[in-house]
Formats: structure tokens, sequence, C-alpha cells
């Protein structure tokens, strides 16, 4: 591109003239003023400056230059550009003559583009020319100096300020600003340009400058806020160069109007802080908070002020924290801060200011002011609470700090950091109580660990057990298994009286064995015996936790609230691990040892209380236990035990209680050895045998002894003797009765009787004896009467009463009542028997086997039982039993006790072995010279009269007249002819056997028992529609003692009452007979008749009845053409064959149980079947009484289902029963013969029924009396009356009558009357 030139450096050429001078001369001026005009000078400058085009606007540069040399505007501009285009060398050489004009404003502003170059001459050098670049930041350092020292505008300054700060040249910032600032005429500006200087300051470390530049600012500035802000910056600026003591002095000579500034107050206690300053702290912190300085006042006295006090210093001293109208008629503001006032309480300092009144200050008691200081008087701010707090506790200022976190909990209760402050700081100010309500607030809110400690830690101190359960619960849900902590759960909800929360939670998390013993004990004392004994339960179940003291602990709660068996299989349990200690071995046995006797379970009482009689802590009632375990079935270690017992305790009772047992054992040996010491001699011994001959009991035992070595006179002296030292000893008054039993003295015992049976027998005690005493007097009756059948009852589980019992009755000639009664129970001793020690069932031999050996068997119930075999099972077995027992019974010396000997005689007699009897009674009684008092007359004499021994039985009857028993009397009187005796003797008896039957049978007839009888039987019966009148003629002919056949004869008139129901029924003859079969486990019956009524039958049945065992037995019937009396119609010409089966159960002897089911099915009496029924019954009978008069009460259900047949095919001879439908009757119903279904059930009360058929002597009324209900006919009822007895003896008469309604086979009401007779001969 070519070169612009102007025309002022063009050559001069020779041209041709075209125009005069002047005319081009006018034109060229006119052109330049043109141009002058269009194009101006400094606006062309302007758009080259502005220009992009770099190269043109060069150029134009250049000439303009070249035109105007002395244009310094022009060759900067040219310079920049140059520059701009890298022509750095360029630049400088046209810049130089700018540098070195000598005008200031052209050189300042040469100086800048200089500056400028350097400047991109150093951003163009690559970094990697390090030392060109940093040659050119020096350079560029080094021109900024220069510059700085030019006059220059603000923005220059500006731009020379940041370019300092750009090249790290701080002191030259810090001197443009504040040259700036100075000549600022705002105080905004100003202020910015010292802010700045401070900011450079602080760049390069000069904490001291900055702070003076910002605290320059602050004056500057006409803004508070920016003010405080500045005088904030100013010191931290010396904080931030770690020089906080120097900062604090600044902030404190500085802080002026901003003392009473929050932000500023809290600044400064953070910097005195900083600045290892506490105390200064203190005092910017009370500023902050306002807190009064009331707790000044120390003294008792308060310190008035005057009315007329106008002293401000003296009151500005006390800085309250606020000041609170004390107007009382002013209404309070709606909002207000808690200054913390009302925990000066009732008597509390205030300063008010009232009207016309200088403030006065009240007394302050110490206690106020120790435990309520002051609280802030400020909203709550928690910077500033939270600093206050702090500094009061670097201060060691507890009040205080105390005073703030309490004011800062009333003001923001729900901030757990404050409550934890405040409990803690309450700790060291010995504030326990409000300590651990916060403690106890935190960690129930934030669940922290250290917070339940503390809890744990204050809530014992202050009997606070509620907050205590709060902890201990939740250190149980991290530790549930910790026995500590719950047993103090337990402990704490007990003082607190809530035991239910304890037992919840320990009923989810008892586990251990500790747990779940703390759980019993406590539901225990918490009165709810179920969980605790639930609790034993779940623990004692593990063998290895069955200790002997938790065992007792658990059998005493179960003991007291019921569950004696549960506590006692506890305790028992426990005996596998010893006790731990003398006394709880002690303790142990001697409650398993009495829960055991309680419960009648004598092995372990037995077992336990030999182990209490091998400690050391026993007493006497310890052995008093054993002997009374040890009495039943260990009569022998008993009297041992009491004779162990008056050695070591010498209580006389002991002695005669060994004595007692001894005697009641035939151990006279051993009965003479006690008695031995007390022969002596010595002191001691005559004043213990001074005290016993006073005793009746010692009187009575020795008596005994004397009477059982032959002595009788002397046992007599001694029973008479405590006789009169004691009347009313019921066991003297035995002893002498039984004295003249055992002798066979009837004349003594007739006078005993005679002269004290009144007054003894008021005491049930001596009834045994006196029974016993008729007995002996073959009064048997009289026994019964008077003292053995009132307390059969008491008394029925007692088996050797009971034997006793049945030999009165048997003695009495109720052998049949005996013989139940034998037989009931041995069924029972059986049933002992097979049950075994262990309670594991014996087989029957087995039993059999320990049927005498059995544990805790003595020698009369040894032979009780003998009897019992004998008696009911005879055969080889009972002979082994006998063997048995004379075995056992024999004594060192070959003899038999009196008892066993009688049980062998009696089992020979009854086996007619009357030569070996003789034999036995020589051996047991003339060998051994017993005494004959001893001797059973009643074996001898039936020995006599059974070999006709005439000789014998004269000299006994004539020797012992009234000793013997009343039959053989009678018997032997008889024998020896001597018919008055006999008749007298049998006279005298049945009077005073006034209800002997069998002797007055014995007497009369004789063959009442085996005997054949006749009679007959009227019935008049009303059954609602038809009369009937029924007459039988009876005989029976006893064929042998177990056949027996029964004739009857009867005949029936029947007539119509409603004709609606039947009309003109037909009357019957029949003919019936019954022979009856009785084999030792039932009865079969044939039954056989003949029926002529409507047409001719002939009824026959079969019953069988089969004794499975001695409770159950079963009875079946089977028969044909049986009279039917489901309906009328059926009942006059109707028949049916029937099908049963029946199950009877004797559960008791007072309850049975039956069970029937049959079927029937309906014909006529032609044959034709008219339908077919199925029956059901069950029965329930309890007998409250069995002698007369006897008492039944029974419960009965039955239902009957039917099946009728169509009646229009009845045969021709079947239309005969026309005759008997009402009138006007053409066609039968379906129910004329046949009710529908339906079912019976009732309830039934009766008192001796059984007379109605049984014999008996006297006259006896029986009735039975029924309520029913009937499912088609609704309730009913059944009553029957009667009276029975014998008019001649040898007879049987029975009158009764009965009334019905709704019965089972009648619908209406139905009466009858009967009466029925029979004579014996």
């Amino acid at each position: 591109m070519p070169v612009l030139k102007s025309s002022s450096t063009a050559l001069h050429a020779e041209r041709p003239v075209l125009a005069p001078g002047w005319l081009i001369a006018l034109m060229a001026a006119m052109v330049c003023v043109a141009l002058w005009l269009l194009y101006p000078r400094q606006d062309l400058e302007r758009r080259l400056s502005d220009t992009t085009e770099s190269a043109l606007s060069l150029s134009y540069l250049n000439n303009l230059l070249r035109s105007d040399p002395d244009n310094p505007r022009l060759r900067l501009l040219l310079a920049q550009r140059q520059m701009a285009n890298g022509n750095a060398a360029d630049a400088r050489a046209t810049l130089q003559p700018a540098l070195d004009s000598s005008q200031p404003e052209i050189h300042r502003d040469a100086l800048w583009v200089l500056w400028e170059l350097t400047y991109t001459e150093y951003q163009r050098t690559p970094e990697k020319d390090s030392a060109r670049r940093d040659a050119l930041r020096q350079t560029l350092r080094e021109q900024l100096h220069v510059l700085a020292r030019e006059k220059w505008p603000v923005e220059r300054q500006r731009r020379l300020v940041t370019l300092a700060a750009q090249f790290n040249e701080p002191a030259l910032g810090i001197a443009l600003n504040s040259s700036l600032a100075a000549e600022q005429t705002t105080p905004r500006e100003a202020a910015q340009f010292y802010e700045r200087a401070a900011r450079q300051a602080l760049a390069v470390s000069d904490y001291a400058s900055c702070a003076e530049f910002y605290l320059l600012a602050r004056k500057a500035t006409t803004d508070p806020q920016q003010a405080k802000r500045l005088f904030l910056a100013a010191v931290r600026a010396l904080q931030s160069g770690n020089q906080p003591l120097a900062a604090l002095e600044l902030a404190e000579r500085e802080v002026g109007a901003l003392i009473d500034d929050p932000e500023i107050l809290f600044f400064l206690t953070e910097l005195a802080r900083s600045a290892g300053r506490p105390d200064v702290a203190d005092r910017y912190i009370r500023r902050l908070l306002r807190l009064a300085l009331l707790r000044q006042w120390q003294s008792h006295t308060a310190l008035a002020f005057s009315p007329k006090a106008t002293d401000p210093e003296s009151f500005a001293a006390l800085r309250p924290a606020s000041w609170r109208g004390m107007q009382p008629h002013q209404p309070q503001p709606t909002t207000a801060y808690d200054d913390g006032a009302q925990w000066l309480g009732p008597t509390a300092s205030m300063v008010g200011d009232r009207p016309n009144a200088a403030p006065t200050l009240v007394h302050v008691t110490q206690a106020a002011q120790r435990s309520a200081p002051l609280s802030p008087g400020l909203p709550f701010d928690d910077k500033i609470y939270t600093l206050g707090y702090e500094v009061f506790l670097e201060n060691r200022n507890l009040e205080d700090a105390w005073a703030v976190a309490q004011a800062a909990v009333q003001q923001n209760p729900g901030d757990m950091v404050w409550r934890e402050r405040l409990a803690q700081v309450s700790e060291w100010t010995l504030r326990l109580d409000v300590a651990l309500e916060n403690w106890l607030a935190v960690a129930r809110q934030t669940q922290k660990e250290s917070a339940w400690q503390a809890v744990l830690r204050l809530a014992p101190g202050q009997f606070d057990d509620t907050a205590l359960v709060q902890a201990l619960r939740h250190q149980l849900r991290s530790k549930p298994d910790d026995l500590p902590l719950i047993q103090s759960l337990v402990q704490t909800y007990e003082r607190l009286g809530e035991p239910q929360p304890a037992l919840d939670y320990l009923q989810q998390h008892a586990r251990t064995p500790a747990t779940l013993e703390i759980l019993a004990q406590l539901a225990e004392r918490a009165g709810q015996p179920d969980i605790a004994l639930q609790s034993w339960r779940r623990l004692l179940q593990q063998p290895h936790q069955a200790t002997p003291e938790r065992a007792m602990r658990a059998a005493v709660l179960a003991l007291t609230h019921g569950r004696p068996d549960e506590g006692l299989a506890w305790l028992e349990a426990a005996q596998q691990h010893p006790p731990t200690t003398p006394d709880t071995a002690t303790d142990f046995w001697r409650l398993t040892g009495q829960l055991a006797e309680s419960r009648q379970r004598a092995p372990l009482a037995i077992a336990a209380y030999r182990k209490l009689l091998e400690t050391q802590g026993t007493d006497m009632g310890d052995f008093d236990g054993l002997i009374r375990m040890l009495l039943l079935d260990y009569p022998l270690e008993a009297a041992q035990v009491s004779a162990h017992a008056w050695e070591r305790y010498h209580q006389p009772r002991h002695l005669l209680q060994a004595l007692t047992l001894y005697s009641g054992r035939g151990q006279w040996e051993s009965f003479a050895s006690l008695l031995k010491p007390l022969e002596s001699g010595s002191r001691t011994s005559q004043e213990t045998l001074t005290t016993l001959w006073k005793s009746p009991e010692f009187l009575r035992l020795v008596g005994t002894w004397h009477q059982n070595q032959g002595r009788m006179a002397e046992a007599r002296r001694l029973y008479e003797a405590g006789l009169r030292a004691s009347p009313q000893s019921t066991d003297m008054q035995q002893a002498l009765l039984w004295l003249f039993i055992d002798g066979n003295d009837t004349v003594s015992l007739r006078t005993l009787l005679a002269t004290h049976e009144q007054q003894w027998s008021r005491s049930e005690d001596v009834h045994d004896a006196l029974a016993s005493s008729y007995q002996a007097l073959s009064l048997p009756q009289t026994a019964l009467d008077r003292y053995l059948t009132p307390r059969f009852k008491a008394h029925e589980n007692d088996f050797l009463w009971l034997m006793n019992y049945a030999d009165a009755l048997d003695q009495n000639q109720q052998a049949d009542r005996a013989w139940r009664l034998r037989r009931h129970l041995l069924s029972r001793e059986w049933q002992s028997a097979r049950e075994g020690q262990g309670r594991t069932r014996l087989t029957r031999a087995q039993a059999r086997k320990i049927w005498l050996t059995d544990a805790g068997l003595d020698q009369t119930r040894r032979i009780a039982r003998t009897r019992l075999m004998l008696t009911q099972r005879p055969g080889d077995a009972a002979i082994d039993v006998l063997r048995e027992l004379l075995r056992l019974d024999r004594d060192a010396r070959g003899n038999f006790s009196n008892a066993a000997a009688e049980t062998a005689i009696g089992w020979l007699q009854d086996a007619g072995e009357y030569t070996a009897e003789r034999g036995f009674l020589w051996h047991q009684y003339a060998r051994s010279h017993s005494l004959r008092a001893n001797r059973p007359l009643w074996a001898e004499i039936t020995v006599a009269l059974a070999e006709n021994d005439r000789t014998a039985s004269g000299q006994l009857l004539e020797t012992f007249d009234e000793r013997l028993p009343r039959y053989d009397r009678i018997n032997a009187a008889a024998a020896a002819h001597d018919v008055r005796l006999a008749q007298t003797a049998a006279f005298e008896t049945q009077n005073e056997q006034h209800d002997d039957a069998p002797l007055h049978l014995q007497l009369t007839e004789n063959l009442l028992a085996f005997s054949d009888h006749a009679g007959t039987r009227v019935t008049a019966a009303q059954l609602g529609g038809m009369d009937e009148q029924r007459a039988d003629a009876v005989l029976h002919l006893a064929l042998s003692p177990r056949l027996a056949l029964d004739l009857n004869f009867g005949s029936i008139r029947r007539q119509a009452t409603t004709p609606v129901v039947i009309r003109t029924p037909p009357s019957e003859k029949l003919l019936e007979a019954r022979l009856h079969w009785r084999h030792l486990d039932g009865e079969t019956v044939l039954y056989a008749a003949s029926r002529q009524g409507f047409l001719q039958t002939t009824p026959l049945q079969l019953s069988h009845e089969q004794r499975l065992d001695n409770r159950l037995s079963l009875q079946t019937d089977i028969g044909v053409h049986l009279p039917s009396e489901e309906s009328l119609a059926l009942r006059v010409a109707g028949m049916k064959s029937r099908a049963s089966a029946s199950l009877r159960y004797q559960a008791t002897r007072q309850d049975q149980f039956s069970l029937t089911h049959w079927g029937e099915r309906y014909q006529l009496q032609a044959g034709t079947e008219v339908g077919s029924g199925r029956h059901s019954a069950l029965q329930y009978t309890h007998t409250y009484r069995q002698d007369a008069p006897s008492l039944e009460w029974s419960a009965f259900w039955s239902t009957h289902a039917y099946r009728r047949k169509d009646l229009s095919g009845l045969q021709p001879i079947d239309l005969g029963l026309q005759q008997f439908l009402p009138a006007d009757t053409n066609e039968l119903g379906r129910d004329y013969f046949l009710p529908d279904d339906f079912s019976f059930y009732g309830i039934e009360l009766s008192t001796n029924t059984r007379y109605a058929q049984d014999y008996t002597r006297a006259l006896r009324p029986f009735a039975s009396i029924s309520r029913t209900w009937h499912s088609r006919l609704g309730p009913g009822y059944g009553v029957r009356l009667g009276m029975a007895g014998s008019l001649w003896g040898a007879d049987h008469l029975s009158l009764s009558w009965g009334q019905s309604k709704s019965g089972v086979q009648t619908q209406g009401t139905t009466r009858d009357l009967q009466l029925t007779y029979r004579l014996h001969f």
C-alpha cells in the first residue's frame, strides 16, 4: 500500500497555469476552510483512537504527526498504536520526545503511556522467559512509583491504587489511598479510601496501620452502622496480628458511644476472653446481661435510701437489671421479659421507682440470696447467654452462671443445651434438686448417656424415685439383664408405692433365675400371688435352680394362697441341693416336714423331720412333729423319739407318749426299760416319780402294763386310783371298761355300766369302749343303736372302726350288711395295696405279697386285713395270708397275740375244723398258762356245740353263763336240755335286742330266710279313659338256695270311662311263671305266661344279669309277645317284642348310674305289625341314707322314637278292633297305636320304697315324689305313698296309693291303689 504524503512535502514542478494565482489562492483558502469546518483535527484524533483498523489508524497517525510533530497527543496516540501492533521499539522512539518534554502534563501522560508499553511487553513475554518477565515486573514497579509522584485525576489515582495492589506494592497503595481520602470532599468517599488503605495495610501485615486506617475511616464516616463496623474491623485487625491485649486496649479506648451496643459488648467480651482478661469479660458481659449487683447486699439489715437523697452516684452503683413501676393500679404490660425477680421469693429485695420517691432497698434473707440470684434482664439470646455463662464460669462465678442458665431455661425451656448447662452448674452450686430436674429433662429429650448417669447419681440423694425410675428404665434398655439395675428399679417402684410398673417390666424381661426370683418376691409383696406363683414355677422348673432358700419362699407363698401341694413339690425338689447354712437347713427341713404333714405326705414329712433332728437348731416342737408323723405307721420309732425327747427336755408328756406307744404295740420290755430309771432312788427320780403318780394317764399306762403281766388286781387298783384322781378322764374310763371286757368280767362290767354309763356317754371318746362293753354282754343292738350307727358317717373312712362296726352287725345277725361292708373295705384296702409306695400300680400277685407287710401297717391293721381276706376271699389265697399273719405275729416265746389267735380260731371255726380249733386253743392258752380271762369263750363254746359236747357246753354255761355270746348261750342251754334257761335267755335277749329280726325269726319261724311264701296283690288304676282292676295270686317256691320258682295267676277287668277314647275294652286272664337261678356273679330269670284277652298270646322272656366287677354289672333281656302299654289300644289288643341291654355302675356306696337302650316291635295280638321303637334311658341315683328310714334322690332322662306302619293293610281278624273304637270312627289314624316321638326327664325323691316288697318286722312308711317334663305334653309329676310291715311276724303287708300326670305311657292323669300281702311258711 503506497504511503500517503501531505502536499507540504511534495516536489515542485512546472505546470501550465490554468487560472490566476489569486483565484487559486482564494479557492484553496475556501477548501481549507471547508475542510476545517467539515473535519476538525480533534475529531480526527478521537476517531483514530477509537478505530480498530490498526494499520490504517497507524498510517493516519504517522502522517498527522509529520504534519504536526509537536502535537503530544498524536505522539502519545501513535505510541499506543505502535505498542498495540507490537512495535515496542517504534513506540519507545515515538514516545521519547514526550518523555523529554518540559511540559508537566505531556511528561506525565508520556509516563503513563510508557507504563502501559512496559506492561504490554510484560504480558506478551512468555512465562518461560522468567528472567525477562521478572525484569519487566521490576520495571513496572519502578514506573508505578514514578507515576505515583505525579498529580493524577481521581480515576487515574484509583487505577494506580489497583495496580499497586496488583504488583504487591502495599505501601504505595496505602499512600495513594491516604492521599485520595484526604482529597475527598464527602465523608463516605473518604471512609472508603481509608478502608482501602486499611485493607492494604492488613495485606502487608501492618496491623497497627490497618487499625489506624479503620479508625480514620470510622471518624470520617457519618453512618453509625458503618462506624461500628469499622471499629470492629480495627480491633479485629490487631486480633489478626495476634495482638489480643493491644486489640483489647484499643477497643476500650475507642469504644466510645458503642459501649451500650449489645453486639459491641458481645464482641468486647469475647475479645477480653481471648486476651486472657476474664475480669474485663465479666464486666462487659454483666453490662450486656444487665445483671443487678444486689448480691453485694449480704447483711440482714437493709440499707434504705432517704426520699430526699438525690446522689445519683450512690444509686447508679447498684446498676439494677430492670426498673419496674410499683404503682399497684397501673396495668401490667402485655409483653415483658422475665428478669428473674420471682426467684427472690416472697421476701425478695426489689428496687422500684415510685412517684416522688427514691428507690428503696428491702430486706433479703440469706437463704434467698443463696438459692436465687438475679436473672438477666434482657430477652433470651442464645449467643449472649452462652457467652455470659462461659464468662462467669471462667471467673468461677458459679452463682451468676446459674442465674444465666436458669433464665435461659425459663425463657426457652425446650433448649436442651441450656438445660444441660443449668443442670451442671446447679450441681456445682449444690442446687441438686434443680440439677436433677434438668438432667432428667435433658435425658428424656436427648437420651444422652451422660444425662442419664447424672440422674442416676443425683436422684437417690434427692429421694426423687420418680426420676430414678426413668433413669433405671433407660439403663435397662441397653442392659436388660443387669441384676443390680433391676433390683434398684424394683426397690424404687416399691418406695413409690407403685409396684405394678416393676411387675410389668419384670414380666416382659425376666429371663434369668435371679430376675425371676425378684419378680416372684415383688409380686408377692404387691399382693399378686398368681404372678408370684407363676414366676416361682418358671424358676423352680429348672432343677439346678431349686435351692432350699428359694423353695422355702415359694412354698410359703403357695401355702398361704391355697396351693400347699405345689409348695410341697418345690420343697421336695429342693432336697437335691444341700442347705448352705445350718440355720437354713433347720428352717428348710422344718417347713418341709410341717407342710408335708399338713398335706398328709407322711413319708416325706417323716424324712424331713428326721433330717431336722440331725440339725443343731431343733426345738421340742420338732420332736413333737416327728412323733406325730410316726405314730400311725412307725409307732415304735415314735416311741423311741418320744423317749429321746423325754431324756432331753424332761417333759412328762414325752414319757407318757413313749409308754403309750410301747403299750399299744405290746413292747413291754421297752416299756419296763423306761420305768426302770425312775426306780433308781435318786432325788431327781423321786421328784419325777412323785409328779407322775399324780398323773391319771401314767396310772393308766402302768395299770395296763400290770394287766398284761397278769396282775389284774394291781391293774384295777391303778385304774380306780386314776379315775378318782381324774373322774372326767376318758382314757381312764376306757381302760377300766376294757379291763373288764378282756377279763370277761361281765358282772363288774354290768355294775360299772349301771353306775357310770349315763355320765360317761356324754363324751364321744368313750363310745367305742361302751359299744364294745355291750358287745361283750351280747347286746350288739344296744351298741349299734347308742354308740355305733349314729357315728357311722363320721367314721366312714376309718378302716378299723368300720371293721368293728361290721363285727357288731354280724353279731347282731345283720350278716348281709356286715358282708357288704367288709366287701367294700376289702376293695378299698386292695386298691390301696395295689397303688404301692411309689404310686406305681402293682399287679394282683405283687399286691398279695405285701398285703400284710405294706409300709405303715401295724398289728391291728394287719389282723384286720387278714380277717377281710378270710371272710371275703376264702380259698388258698386267704390261707396264705393267715399263715403270713401268724408268721409275723409270733413273739420270741412262740406265742401269738390274742387278736391273731382269735383270727386263726375264727377261720378254723368257719371251715368246720373244730378238732384243729380245740388244739389251737390249747396251744395258745392252756400251754402258755394264760389266764382264762383272756381266752376267747366264743371259740370254746362254738367248738363244744359243734362237736355236740354237752358236758363241755354245760360246764361253760355254768361257769361263764352271761359271759357267753347270746346265741351260743341259748343254744348251750338247749343242748343241755335246760329249756327254761334257753327260753329265759331268749326272751331277755329279745327284750334288749328289740330290732333283732333274726332273733325274732329264730324264736318264731326260723324259716323266713329260705322259706316258701304265698300271697296276693290287688291293684285298681284309673288310666285316663279307662279303669282297670287287677287281682293276682302269687306262690313262691324255694327249690334250693339258688333256685326259686314264682307262679302267678291274675285277672284284669277293664271299663271305659271316656267313650271318645276307647269303647268296651276286653278283660284278661293270665298265668305267669318265673324261674330264678342265682349264681355267683348274677341272676338269670326265665319268664313264660299265657295271656287270654282280645286274643290268646304266649309271652316269653329271658333275662340275665352279670356282675362284671364289684361296681359294674350288665343286664340283658329278650322277649316276644310281651304286654305293651304304649297306648290304651295296645294295652287291650296289642303286644310287643323286646330286646334290651343295660349297664349299672355303682360308683360309690351312695351313687349309682344306669344306662339302658332297648328296641321294641309293636304288633296287634293277631300278629299285624303297627310300628317299632327305639328307646334310651339314663338314670343317676344317690342314696343319702341306706338304713331305715332310707332316703334316695334320682335324676332320669329318656328318649323315645317310633316308626309307624301303614294301617291300611290290617287283616280281617284285626278289624275286630272296631268294636273297641269310639262310635262313628271309620278309619284308624296313624297315631292311634303309637305316640309321636318324645323325650322324658325328671327328678325323684324317695324313702323306704324297698319295703314295698322287702320284709320288715316293724311298720314302716314309704313314699316317693317326682317332677317330670314331657317334651310334648309339658311338665308332670308323680306321687306314691304307702305303708308296709308285718302283722304276725312271718308275713308282709303293703298298701300304697299313687298318682301321676304326663308319664311315659300315659298322657293324662292316672291314679292307682295297690295292696299286697304274703305269708311265709
